[in-house]
């Protein structure tokens, strides 16, 4: 199943109504069959515009994260839940990548600049450019000062 991240924004509570709103948000995903990885508190900020919910305007929030596997068949459900959720101020769903571990190249990374493969093949790209930008110029003779006044 695909890793999704669900991010929302909430208008600012006192802390027994907050962990209310996320525990509904949390039940919520647990209902639709998802598996919850972990939830982030991304921190209240400044919104960076106004934000009106039931005839309110809103200039702060609190933004939550919650990590999670699962079918993104359930994003409509949640969305409509969402909606009519009034200390929600902002919701989406976001797909997130597994980052594969690379190999490691710190042996490659320490060697002299000159020796390195990947600062070899920058030059021979850069050679071969320069070779493909020659012909274009030939038509341009240089002159010097003799041959123009003299």
């Amino acid at each position: 199943m695909p890793a999704y991240e669900f991010s929302v924004l909430v208008k600012v509570l006192p802390k027994p109504e907050l962990s209310a709103v996320l525990k509904r948000v949390g039940i919520l995903l647990l209902d639709k069959g998802v598996v919850l990885q972990k939830i982030q508190n991304v921190g209240t900020t400044n919104l960076p515009y106004r934000i009106r919910k039931e005839g309110v305007y809103y200039k702060q929030g609190s933004y939550f994260a919650y990590a999670f596997t699962g079918s993104p068949k359930i994003f409509a459900d949640v969305e409509d839940a969402c909606v009519c959720d009034p200390d929600i101020l902002k919701y989406g769903f976001v797909e997130t990548y597994k980052k594969y571990p690379e190999s490691c190249t710190l042996e490659e990374e320490l060697r002299p600049p000159a020796f390195r493969t990947s600062v070899l093949k920058l030059l021979e790209d850069g050679k071969k450019r320069k070779e493909r930008a020659r012909p274009f110029y030939r038509h341009i003779k240089e002159y010097n000062y003799f041959d123009v006044y003299m």
